[in-house]
């Protein structure tokens, strides 16, 4: 009888230990797919950013094949960008929890934040003031160039 509680005992431990490393795989690939889509974000920002310094008379959603976009990059799906009046606006509608704090931590900058009532929110410095344009959806990630 005191084998089987040494086994119970072993299997409870072994079991406490396979759910805590599930549980990390878990955080690492959700922190993962923030880095990632944040990432993917900002390079597709710097492309519509140079777009936009190109052709400043442009309004509009510019195709992918009109960005200098590298070569190995492959845009996630729902990142979008709008370009008016030589600036440029990069989107990701419904981002998953913790993007914005990726994003504001890695530029730094107080141009970006959610779209709240057509004004862009920084994490950085709360309401901007900057006003967006109504193609980008309500809630959205905005990174601005």
């Amino acid at each position: 009888m005191p084998i089987l509680w040494l086994v119970l005992v072993v299997l409870v431990f072994s079991g406490g230990l396979m759910m805590q490393t599930h549980d990390r795989a878990i955080t690492a690939a959700e922190y993962s797919t923030v880095d990632t889509l944040s990432q993917s974000l900002l390079v597709y920002r710097s492309a519509a950013a140079e777009f936009a310094k190109a052709n400043p008379a442009f309004a509009g959603n510019p195709a992918d094949a009109a960005l200098n976009l590298p070569g190995w990059f492959r845009k996630p799906t729902g990142i979008s960008s709008y370009v008016s009046g030589g600036r440029s606006y990069t989107y990701y509608p419904d981002g998953p929890g913790g993007m914005l704090d990726a994003l504001a931590s890695a530029t730094e900058s107080e141009l970006v934040g959610v779209k709240r009532s057509g004004i862009l929110v920084s994490p950085r410095s709360a309401s901007t003031g900057i006003a967006l344009p109504a193609v980008i959806p309500e809630g959205a990630i905005v990174a601005l160039n």
